[in-house]
C-alpha cells in the first residue's frame, strides 16, 4: 500500500468517533499527515446508548438508560509537508431515560434533552519518520467551550482542561496483504484536577484497515483507557462532595472494540459509518452506538491532480482515528 497502490477515491479522513461520554476530542490524530495546503472538513453525527453502568469491579449495574445525540465538526490542515493542525468542536444533547424521582441524580436528569456545546480540541502533529514505520508525535489542548452542567447521568461531559501528548505509529502491509495497513497510538493526558483527585490518564488504540474495493474501505478498531486516580464507584461514596463531583472525578477505565467502513462518492467527498461498543470497564458508562458522517477534502498550493494522486494509507477513512472519543 505504498504511494501508488491505493486508488485516489479513498483518500479521506474520518472525524473521530465520540462514544466516550466525556468526549475528549481526538479527531485526525493520525500518523500520516496531509501535504502543505491540503486539508479536510468532516461532520459526524453519533447516536449513543448507555444501558448499563460499570462499578469499580467492572460489574454491570442498571441505573437507567441514557440516550445521547452528538455532532462533531472537525478540521485538519497541512501547515507544511510534515506539520499538521487539527481542530474539533462537539455539540451534545443527552437524555436520561430511566425513572426520574423527586430528587434527580443530577440537574439534567429530568427526562428531557439538554443540548449544549461541549469541548473543543486543538492539536499539532509532526511527522518525524516515514520508513519503515510512519512515526508522528502530537501535542494537543482540550478545553470546554462553555460552562455546561457536569452533574448527572445525562451530563454533556466533564468540562475539564487537558494537555495531551503522544505518538502515532503506522505502516502499510503491502508486502503481506495488499491494500491493508495497521496503526497504533499512545497518549498521556494531564487533566485538570477535581479537588484532591489526580485524573491524568493513558490511552492506547490499535487499528487494522483494508481496501475492499476501489471505493470501499473497511476497518477494525480497539481502544483502552486507564485513569491514574479518581473516585471508585461506589466505595468512595462517603466522600463529603461525592454527589457533586463523582461524574467529573471517577477513575474511568475501559476497553472498547468496533469497526467501520467508508464509501468514496467522488474524488473530494466521502461517507463513513462506524459502530463501537464497550466490552469491559470500571467506574464508567458502557456505551455503544453508531457514527455517520461526511468528509470534504480540499487543496491549496497544489494542483487537484497532485492532491488526489496522493495514495497514502493516511488518506484512508478512519486511519488513526481510534476511539478516544467513543
Amino acid at each position: 500500500m505504498g504511494a501508488k497502490s491505493i486508488p485516489s477515491s479513498i483518500i479521506v479522513c474520518l472525524a473521530a468517533l465520540c462514544l466516550h461520554l466525556a468526549l475528549p476530542i481526538t479527531a485526525c490524530a493520525q500518523a500520516w499527515v496531509p501535504r502543505q495546503g491540503d486539508g479536510r472538513v468532516t461532520v459526524t453525527y453519533l447516536n449513543l446508548h448507555v444501558r448499563y453502568h460499570r462499578n469499580y469491579l467492572g460489574q454491570k449495574t442498571d441505573q437507567g438508560p441514557i440516550r445521547t445525540h452528538t455532532s462533531v465538526m472537525s478540521f485538519e490542515y497541512g501547515l507544511t509537508d510534515n506539520l499538521a493542525m487539527d481542530a474539533d468542536v462537539a455539540h451534545v444533547s443527552s437524555k436520561f431515560e430511566g425513572f426520574v424521582g423527586p430528587v434527580p441524580h443530577g440537574p439534567a436528569d429530568t427526562g428531557a434533552y439538554h443540548p449544549t456545546l461541549q469541548d473543543s480540541r486543538i492539536a499539532l502533529r509532526y511527522n518525524a519518520r516515514n520508513t519503515p514505520f510512519v512515526v508522528t508525535p502530537f501535542i494537543a489542548v482540550v478545553f470546554p467551550t462553555r460552562d455546561y452542567e457536569t452533574r448527572g447521568h445525562s451530563a454533556a461531559g466533564r468540562a475539564l482542561r487537558e494537555l495531551q501528548m503522544g505518538v502515532n505509529v503506522g505502516r502499510d502491509l503491502e508486502g503481506t496483504l495488499p491494500g491493508s495497513y495497521v496503526h497504533g497510538r499512545y497518549s498521556y493526558a494531564v487533566v485538570e484536577r477535581v479537588e484532591e483527585f489526580n485524573l491524568n490518564r493513558s490511552n492506547a488504540e490499535g487499528e487494522f484497515g483494508y481496501l475492499a474495493t476501489p471505493r470501499l474501505s473497511l476497518r477494525f478498531l480497539a481502544g483502552w483507557q486507564r485513569t491514574h486516580g479518581g473516585l471508585e464507584i461506589p466505595v468512595d461514596s462517603g466522600h463529603p462532595h461525592f454527589h457533586n463531583i463523582h461524574d467529573q472525578a471517577t477513575r474511568a477505565n475501559f476497553v472498547r472494540v468496533g469497526g467501520g467502513a467508508t464509501l468514496s462518492v467522488t474524488r473530494s467527498l466521502d461517507l463513513h459509518a462506524d459502530y463501537i461498543r464497550t466490552v469491559a470497564g470500571r467506574n464508567t458508562h458502557a456505551p455503544r452506538g453508531i457514527a455517520l458522517g461526511i468528509t470534504w477534502r480540499f487543496s491549496r498550493g497544489y494542483s487537484p491532480g497532485k492532491f488526489f494522486a496522493q495514495n497514502l494509507p493516511g488518506r484512508l477513512s478512519g486511519v488513526g482515528q481510534g476511539m478516544n472519543k467513543l
